[in-house]
């Protein structure tokens, strides 16, 4: 729930009289903003929720409803609504009643204007309060929620657990430090899920994988027309994440024209799509990251770099945390064991020597992708788990040519597909959009057995 102020909250007044409606409208508008009128209770108790910012004056006996009857199904949706029921004098036993079961207080008509404005000052102070609480509550839940999302009990993930709570709700842009793989997004979308921007969009960018022709309009839009392959107008990411949270991965890779650029967008919070005059407005949180220590980087120009640097978290490489090591893995092979339908099986004390021996490379990345193996074959060769000397998170010294890499990556996601799908050609045909004779070709040159994965339940 976005954070709000008592001033915030809405004074819903119900009658079935339009004069006595325009007339409190008018009378309250010298000291409320946000006030509403109805001419039934039926069309408000739709309105209700626990987190509606809003009190209730509403009158005791109209001809179509009964006031009191539709306040308490309201309380029975909210049970901390404050509502004030409007009584004549002939009702005021009937309203004293209702206040024992949970009527915040009731105006006798004609109002005493001084105790109306005092008494719906008191119950928007008492929404306030019930409202804040509420959402306190939530958060701390949300708090608690993000050990499920970075995991790891050594001191360096405790510390970045609490960094990026801390710095979620200050919504200033943060710089992100880590190897490939070690889990940087992982970590911006912790920002952006834990901020107030959480129901806008999270948008993801890695800047090395942008041509650097099509930089510019990746970033701030293009017109139609604006260069060649350009047909049609085309919404940039720092618009497109408007409201929401832009998380530019490998920021140390953008060109430096491009740097010039971004600066001045962040600068003014407004961009000028590619090939367009019209200046769009622009609201959204940087989070970026880099591999790289940007500070006095000569390819990156140091004024941006001051805009983007105003938090910094650090994420540490798996080999300078191996106490997480084995909890790692255990998670993501329940993970793929659920997903795959077979049992998962602790690791034993010969794997987990091994597992914490590994140099870990690829970091939490190669971490997925061993414990992928390890589930598909039913959580029993740690060996063929490691076997990571054949993938592209091997260190470049030690790495085999690169046919031999694709080949090995090729035929381990169709083993992949075909364990999650129990043997179903016909699906892993269609996951892997690939032709049923293509697809048995592969399996013959890799040896693949189909049968092997078929479920035998």
């Amino acid at each position: 729930m976005k954070a709000f102020k008592p001033e915030d909250i809405h004074i819903y007044i119900i009658d079935d009289d339009k004069n006595i409606r325009i007339n409190t409208t008018d009378l309250l508008s010298t000291q409320f903003s946000h006030i509403e009128s109805f001419s039934s209770p039926k069309n408000v108790i739709k309105k209700i929720s626990k987190s509606l910012p809003a009190i209730i004056l509403t009158d005791l006996r109209m001809p179509d409803a009964d006031g009191l009857e539709y306040a308490l199904e309201m309380l029975k949706i909210d049970p901390q609504l404050p509502i004030i029921l409007m009584s004549g004098y002939g009702d005021i036993t009937t309203a004293v009643d209702a206040m024992h079961n949970g009527i915040y207080d009731f105006i006798e008509k004609p109002f005493d204007t001084n105790r109306l404005i005092d008494t719906l000052h008191r119950a928007i102070e008492k929404r306030f309060l019930s409202l804040s609480l509420q959402q306190t509550k939530e958060e701390l839940n949300h708090r608690d929620n993000i050990n499920s999302k970075i995991i790891g009990h050594s001191s360096s993930i405790v510390q970045l657990r609490q960094d990026v709570i801390d710095f979620a709700s200050l919504d200033i842009p943060v710089m992100i430090y880590g190897e490939t793989g070690s889990g940087k997004e992982l970590a911006a979308r912790c920002l952006h899920e834990y901020s107030h921007r959480r129901k806008e969009r999270f948008v993801a960018l890695n800047c090395a994988a942008i041509p650097e022709q099509l930089a510019e309009a990746e970033l701030f839009g293009n017109a139609k027309g604006a260069f060649t392959d350009a047909q049609h107008a085309r919404v940039g990411k720092l618009e497109y994440a408007n409201n929401g949270t832009l998380f530019l991965d490998e920021i140390e890779s953008l060109p430096m024209g491009i740097q010039a650029k971004l600066l001045r967008a962040l600068s003014d919070n407004m961009i000028t799509p590619l090939g367009s005059n019209t200046e769009i407005p622009i609201n959204c949180r940087i989070v970026s990251g880099s591999k790289e220590e940007l500070r006095n980087h000569h390819e990156f120009r140091q004024d941006l770099f001051f805009r983007l640097e105003v938090a910094t978290l650090n994420i540490p490489p798996l080999r300078q945390r191996t106490e997480d090591i084995i909890t790692l893995f255990e998670f993501f092979c329940l993970q793929h064991c659920e997903r795959l339908g077979t049992t998962y099986q602790a690791t034993n004390t010969q794997a987990r020597e091994k597992l914490i021996a590994h140099t870990w490379p690829g970091n939490v990345r190669e971490l997925i992708n061993a414990s992928t193996r390890f589930a598909i074959k039913h959580c029993s060769d740690i060996d063929y788990a490691l076997e990571s000397k054949d993938t592209f998170l091997t260190p470049i010294s030690e790495q085999r040519p690169l046919k031999e890499q694709v080949e090995h990556y090729e035929a381990s996601l169709i083993k992949l597909k075909l364990a999650e799908h129990k043997g179903k050609v016909a699906k892993v045909l269609d996951t892997l959009s690939i032709e049923r004779r293509t697809f048995n070709q592969k399996c013959v040159r890799y040896g693949i057995n189909t049968t092997d994965f078929k479920d035998k339940n």
